[in-house]
């Protein structure tokens, strides 16, 4: 037969264990929300590069004489952020120097982190100066691969 004190005792282990486990728990949640989170911005700045790329390779095959009079733009699209309300900001950078490429970052919530990505690009644009662009912007992309730089 159990005393008085030895059931408490038990009672009272079993509530700290339960509580560790719960905060355990807790945690790892937080940490797979934040994770999906992040992935969830890089891949929509992933297909906003991609989508850049696309065209850009698509304008340069069009106009491969310099001749074609002809005029792309791409709206770039706001990123979807879960922890803020409607479309955040991003910052789109073309890198045009030896080795192009297209440079997508956004500062997080906690601003701990930059969310980015890069995408090489496999020709050299005319124009040698970067060009950077904001999200919700509008790129003309016969500027860009003309080399009439903004």
């Amino acid at each position: 037969m159990k005393q008085k004190g030895q059931i408490s005792l038990d009672l009272m282990l079993t509530i700290i264990a339960a509580i560790l486990l719960s905060s355990v728990f807790a945690a790892y949640s937080d940490e797979l929300i934040k994770s999906e989170r992040t992935t969830g911005i890089r891949a929509q700045e992933e297909n906003i590069a991609n989508d850049l790329l696309e065209l850009i390779n698509q304008s340069k095959m069009f106009d491969e004489d310099g001749e074609t009079n002809f005029s792309v733009k791409y709206k770039i699209p706001y990123l979807l952020d879960p922890d803020k309300r409607g479309g955040q900001d991003c910052n789109l950078m073309l890198e045009r120097g030896e080795n192009p490429y297209i440079l997508i970052t956004y500062e997080t919530i906690d601003d701990l982190n930059q969310v980015s990505v890069k995408k090489d690009i496999n020709f050299n644009f005319v124009n040698p100066s970067n060009v950077k662009y904001i999200c919700g912007e509008t790129i003309d992309l016969t500027e860009i691969i003309l080399g009439e730089a903004r």
